[in-house]
């Protein structure tokens, strides 16, 4: 719930579901930090003028060299960060068969969704869990998607890298059963399609693949999918811990779906997912 968390960072808080949440975190209260690439920095200080007392640092997360230097600075200045939300994220449409993608391209989606999230939540790790074990209920985040659940054919790249977030917060919260820390919470975030500027680039070609906009699913609007997010959030499992997963509308579908299919087998195995 909501109330547990005090201290945020927001990896790629400059727009869409990023923007939001700091948004809405700052007016409960929080000290949130936001993050944004260099290109981002105007909008960084907007935000921070428009929302009095919000921090934010200038990082792109695909500077793989300098990420340790960043998380080191961060937690220099915010000690008691009890909470990481890793939310960054890019989406490419191509099609195999038929353009084939620029390798680049492919890299650095790879690297912003898949390598950088994995590398930064490992980085953070330790300090959570050390502020966990002191007694701090403490929070790690990481957002996939709804098709890390149901791939579609128009995102290759991207529904392999949310597939393999969804994976490793998984790998992360059996990990993290094995030292006994009950304080520290590993959420999987699964949103669903949702109107941003994630996919605008691209809409009119996977709205024409669909048989055009009047037979495309229509994409939610961000200020339901905020609203429904938080809601979610204040739901909290048996022993009062956050939800393993917040999925919103077809990412709920999908997580629904895995667990009634796999978590039994885990179970079998004495494996907490």
């Amino acid at each position: 719930m909501s109330a547990r968390i005090n201290t945020i960072l927001i990896l790629g808080a400059t727009r869409g579901i990023g923007e939001g949440l700091a948004r809405r975190f700052h007016s409960l209260g929080k000290t949130v930090i936001a993050t944004g690439r260099s290109q981002d920095e105007d909008k960084l200080a907007q935000l921070s003028k428009e929302l009095p007392g919000l921090q934010y640092r200038v990082w792109d997360l695909t500077d793989l060299a300098n990420l340790h230097n960043h998380v080191k600075g961060i937690l220099t200045d915010f000690p008691k960060l009890d909470t990481v939300f890793i939310n960054a994220g890019i989406q490419n449409h191509y099609l195999l068969f038929e353009q084939a993608p620029n390798n680049d391209e492919v890299v650095q989606e790879i690297t912003t969704n898949l390598t950088a999230p994995n590398l930064v939540a490992q980085s953070f790790a330790p300090h959570l869990l050390n502020l966990a074990q002191s007694g701090v209920k403490t929070h790690l985040f990481l957002t996939s998607s709804s098709l890390a659940y149901f791939p579609i054919s128009f995102y290759p790249t991207y529904c392999a890298t949310k597939a393999g977030i969804a994976a490793f917060a998984k790998i992360m919260r059996m990990q993290l059963a094995h030292t006994g820390c009950k304080n520290l919470n590993i959420v999987e975030v699964v949103p669903p399609y949702i109107d941003t500027a994630l996919n605008a680039h691209h809409r009119a070609q996977t709205d024409a693949l669909q048989g055009g906009p009047d037979k495309a699913t229509p994409p939610m609007p961000l200020n339901e999918y905020i609203e429904s997010f938080f809601s979610a959030l204040e739901q909290t499992e048996a022993d009062g811990s956050l939800k393993k997963e917040i999925g919103v509308g077809f990412g709920a579908q999908g997580v629904d779906v895995w667990r009634g299919a796999f978590e039994k087998l885990y179970e079998a195995l004495g494996l907490s997912i």
